[in-house]
C-alpha cells in the first residue's frame, strides 16, 4: 500500500467512526413549538447545532376582518400577516436563554375601503370633496414586505425530552409604504394631487421603521 493510500486511510477512519456520533450529538435536541405572537399563530421546529448554537425554522399567521361606521363613512378593513421565519440561536449559557438573529419571509399588511354615505365629506390635503365627487376609497398600508432581517432574544426549553416553553421578544427591520386611491374624480389633477399628498402624510405617519414581536409558546423535545 502506497503511503499516500496509507494517509487517506488514516483520515477516512477517525471521520467515519466520529462523524455519525457529532452528528447525533449536533441534533440530539430537537423540538417543535406551537405559540401565539404579533405575527399571529404558529408553528415552528428546532435543533440544537451544538451545546451553544440552535436553529428554528417558523411560520406564522393571521388574518382579521373588521369594520366601522362613522356619520359619513362606512369602512370594511382586513389585518394580514403570513410569514417565515429563519432563525440562528446563540446559547451563551448553553441553556434556553438565547440570542437570535435571522430573517423574516412574508408580508404584514392592513387594507381598508371606505364607502362614504350620501352627504357625506372627505378632506385630503385641506382640501374637501364630497362623497359623490370621492366614490369609494381604498387604501393600503404594507408594514413589511419580501424578505427582511430580525433580531431578537428569548427563552426555550432545552435537554431531555417532554413538555416546555418559549418566550421570544425581537424586532423585524420594517418599512412601510402606503397606497391610496378613489373611484372618483379620476382626470381631476387637483383632486390627485390632494390625494397623493394626503399618502405622504400618511406613509410618513405610519412608518414605525420596525415591526415588534413579541411572543409565547409550548414546545415539545423529543
Amino acid at each position: 500500500m502506497t503511503r499516500n493510500k496509507l494517509a487517506a486511510l488514516a483520515i477516512a477512519v477517525p471521520v467515519a467512526l466520529f462523524a455519525p456520533a457529532a452528528a447525533a450529538e449536533a441534533f440530539k435536541d430537537f423540538s417543535i413549538g406551537a405559540g401565539v405572537s404579533t405575527l399571529g399563530y404558529g408553528i415552528d421546529l428546532n435543533t440544537s447545532l451544538g451545546e451553544r448554537f440552535s436553529a428554528t425554522l417558523g411560520y406564522s399567521t393571521f388574518d382579521i376582518d373588521g369594520d366601522e361606521t362613522t356619520d359619513e363613512v362606512s369602512y370594511d378593513g382586513k389585518l394580514k400577516s403570513d410569514n417565515t421565519r429563519l432563525l440562528l440561536n446563540w446559547h451563551p449559557l448553553a441553556g434556553g436563554f438565547h440570542v437570535s438573529a435571522g430573517v423574516v419571509a412574508g408580508d404584514i399588511e392592513a387594507a381598508v375601503t371606505g364607502t362614504p354615505r350620501s352627504g357625506g365629506t372627505y378632506e385630503f390635503n385641506g382640501t374637501e370633496y364630497s362623497a359623490e365627487e370621492v366614490g369609494t376609497l381604498n387604501g393600503r398600508v404594507s408594514i413589511k414586505d419580501s424578505v427582511a432581517p430580525y433580531v431578537g432574544i428569548g427563552y426555550r426549553s432545552r435537554g431531555g425530552s417532554g413538555l416546555g416553553f418559549y418566550a421570544e421578544l425581537g424586532v423585524i427591520a420594517a418599512t412601510t409604504e402606503v397606497e391610496l386611491s378613489a373611484t372618483g374624480l379620476a382626470n381631476d389633477p387637483q383632486f390627485q394631487a390632494d390625494l397623493e399628498a394626503e399618502r405622504r402624510e400618511l406613509e410618513d405617519t405610519a412608518d414605525v421603521g420596525a415591526y415588534p414581536v413579541l411572543g409565547i409558546g409550548l414546545v415539545y423535545r423529543f
